[in-house]
């Protein structure tokens, strides 16, 4: 699972001509800086619904704008 996080930052930034970093994100959701950096650092383990319907409502996209699954070729292919 893989974070879109980053580029809904620069997008919103660009939509609003402001600038928006993860610590507006922080700022302005009310979310956990720790959180916030561990997913766009794709870090987190698991992804609080809570925090995941603020980030959609803040962004205004769907969760599969925000999380996507990445490929992941070393995996084990099933037979």
């Amino acid at each position: 699972m893989r974070s879109n996080l980053k580029v809904l930052v620069a997008q919103k930034s660009q939509r609003e001509k402001r600038r928006i970093s993860l610590r507006t994100v922080v700022a302005e959701t009310g979310i956990n800086k720790n959180t916030i950096y561990a997913i766009a650092n794709d870090t987190l383990r698991e992804y609080p619904v809570d925090v995941m319907t603020t980030l959609c409502e803040y962004f205004n996209c769907d969760l599969s704008e925000l999380l996507f699954l990445e490929d992941n070729e070393e995996a084990p292919v099933a037979p």
